[in-house]
């Protein structure tokens, strides 16, 4: 007998490979719910997608009593930082919504539940790799609003199996958000800057790994916390050199002072000009991966693709597709399945 379950999220980039890969096992009854439209092909007959907002306690009700029982919460849907989110709303989705589904969850006895949280939460590190054992100290809201959630979740420890998973940026097929930047520039020949002289490591994951490992955790008992990401840990320099190179473009990496470009892109985000936030302009710049021992051997997982395969593959794709994307505020998909504002990214573009 299929299992039944629900997925918050199921409509955003995450979300929609992950349906996409439970499909394809045949042994789920998946429920969808999420405040975007459905974009899932009509004969999907596994699938029933359900409109709501997790911010709304009578919506999340309502998606238990009339579809559950569930044995498995996925709980992928997240306020994302961008130009169109504001602070009060991310801490309200993220938190409260995080809150109204744990709460409706063991209310309605639902076996397991896994959260899609972030590296974003330990702000910048004392020490590299991060490991799950160390204090989280996010530098802004999103970061914060996480490690709020998982204060909520730890709040029902011992009641549900309870598994949070802490991403760095998701990569794969589809990802959009600022790697269409990068895309942009590349595929038009254009320079791609970098901040210092580009040799800080920066983790990422493909998206397909992080599917495996969601469905791992949720077979998993007890309460626990895990880092996830690929294997090979490049400089940025590095990635973005790969994708280059497997583009043919003539595009050059250029290399800026530090210091003077925080300092512009500062100013930039606040007279909002500038596609970066606060967390993406601050780290850019520096290292941050984690260690996956964890998550390796109790999930019994391993990532199959390194970043640059996930860079790479997702540029072949982007240039397919090249054309057809929503921007971020103006249609009804994803922040991360959608293109940018460029801001003054336009001028720089001309001028590169």
């Amino acid at each position: 007998m299929a299992q039944k379950i629900l997925i918050t999220g199921g409509a955003g980039f995450i979300g929609s490979n992950f349906v996409a890969y439970l499909q394809k096992q045949k042994k789920y009854k998946i429920i969808v719910f999420d405040k975007l439209e459905n974009h899932a092909a009509a004969n999907d007959t596994d699938i029933i997608y359900v409109k709501g907002n997790i911010i709304s306690q009578n919506d999340v009700e309502d998606v238990f009593k009339n579809y559950g029982p569930f044995t498995t919460v996925f709980h992928l849907a997240s306020a994302m930082p961008n130009k169109e989110v504001n602070d009060a709303k991310m801490l309200e989705t993220n938190v409260i919504g995080t809150k109204n589904l744990i709460s409706s969850a063991v209310k309605h006895k639902t076996k397991a539940f896994v959260f899609t949280s972030s590296n974003v939460t330990y702000g910048i590190p004392e020490a590299l790799p991060t490991t799950e054992e160390m204090i989280p100290i996010p530098l802004e809201v999103y970061g914060k609003s996480k490690i709020l959630a998982e204060e909520e979740l730890k709040k029902f420890k011992g009641r549900i199996n309870i598994q949070i998973i802490r991403c760095p940026v998701v990569s794969g097929l589809g990802r959009l958000g600022l790697q269409a930047i990068l895309f942009d520039f590349i595929s038009d020949n254009k320079k791609v800057y970098v901040l210092g002289d580009g040799s800080n490591k920066y983790q990422f994951v493909d998206v397909t790994d992080v599917c495996t490992a969601l469905e791992k955790a949720s077979q998993v008992r007890g309460f626990d916390i895990y880092n996830i990401g690929a294997d090979e840990i490049l400089t940025l320099k590095e990635i973005y050199l790969r994708v280059i190179k497997h583009a043919k473009s003539t595009s050059k990496i250029v290399c800026l002072p530090s210091t003077l470009a925080l300092f512009i892109l500062s100013i930039l985000d606040k007279l909002n000009l500038s596609p970066l936030g606060v967390y993406q302009y601050s780290m850019i710049g520096r290292s941050l991966y984690t260690d996956t021992t964890k998550i390796k051997k109790k999930l019994h997982w391993k990532p199959l693709k390194t970043n640059a395969d996930t860079f790479i593959e997702n540029y072949d794709w982007y240039i397919k597709n090249k054309g057809n994307f929503t921007q971020i505020g103006s249609g009804d998909f994803s922040a991360n399945r959608s293109v940018p504002k460029m801001g003054v990214l336009t001028l720089l573009k001309m001028i590169s």
